[in-house]
């Protein structure tokens, strides 16, 4: 597109040039140029219309969304390590109340023990949720970008071809992004 945008300014600029020189009486006349088109935007500025598009009566400046970029992004950096080292107590303080509540319960881990690709695995706990449903489901994810869902809830995603693939669900709780669980 630029090509073509470029070739077009070149022509009209030699055949503007080439009508003034071939003025025969040496007065010269205006030349008009061809009107400017806004700039591109930029991929910074096409990506924040992406994270905000799905918000409906809030508004999300530039720099709230690259703030709470950094600090979603930062977060998971944090849960990556985690994970590697398996530390579920640290886990614990990343992991929004709710969440934690639901995923304690019996019943919820029962029935996700059904849906798991190894069969005949049980979770009996919230720890074990961790070792054996979040960090297979995450661990070694790239995360591109955030989407907003409401000024206090966030989707981590990353971008693979036209695909928006979440990893992780974030809800801001007292000031504090932390990660909401799926439910079932």
């Amino acid at each position: 597109m630029k090509k073509i945008i470029t070739l077009f300014s070149l022509l009209t600029i030699f055949s503007l040039t080439s009508c003034v020189s071939s003025n025969q009486d040496n007065d010269p006349k205006p030349v008009q140029t061809p009107s400017v088109n806004k700039p591109a935007k930029t991929e910074a500025e096409l990506e924040y219309e992406r994270a905000t598009k799905e918000l409906s009566g809030e508004f999300i400046s530039m720099d709230t969304y690259e703030a709470d970029k950094k600090i979603i992004l930062q977060k998971i950096s944090e849960l990556n390590d985690i994970m590697k080292s398996k530390n579920y107590k640290m886990w614990l303080n990343y992991i929004e109340k709710n969440s934690v509540e639901y995923w304690s319960l019996k019943s919820n881990l029962s029935t996700v023990s059904k849906q798991l690709p190894v069969k005949g695995l049980n979770l009996k706990t919230l720890e074990d949720y961790f070792n054996y449903v979040f960090i297979p489901s995450r661990m070694g994810r790239r995360i591109d970008d955030i989407r907003y869902l409401s000024s206090t809830s966030i989707k981590a995603v990353q971008i693979k071809n036209d695909d928006t693939i979440i990893f992780y669900n974030f809800k801001k709780i007292d000031g504090e992004w932390l990660v909401e669980l799926p439910r079932l």
